[in-house]
């Protein structure tokens, strides 16, 4: 008599989910963050620029 083994085997598509809920996760709140940091350093800098820019036009 052979003895027979019962495997759970993974589906492609089990383990592509579970690796993609993971990675989303921690992919898109990594992405908010610098997205933020991002918009914070783009007004920053417009704010800057166009102080720069009327204080030498006011100069002239």
């Amino acid at each position: 008599m052979i003895p027979t083994i019962q495997v759970d085997e993974a589906r492609l598509t089990e383990v592509a989910a579970r690796g993609e809920e993971r990675e989303r996760g921690d992919g898109v709140s990594l992405a908010q963050a610098c997205i933020l940091e991002e918009i914070v350093g783009a007004v920053f800098g417009s704010i800057t620029l166009w102080y720069l820019v009327t204080s030498l036009a006011g100069l002239a």
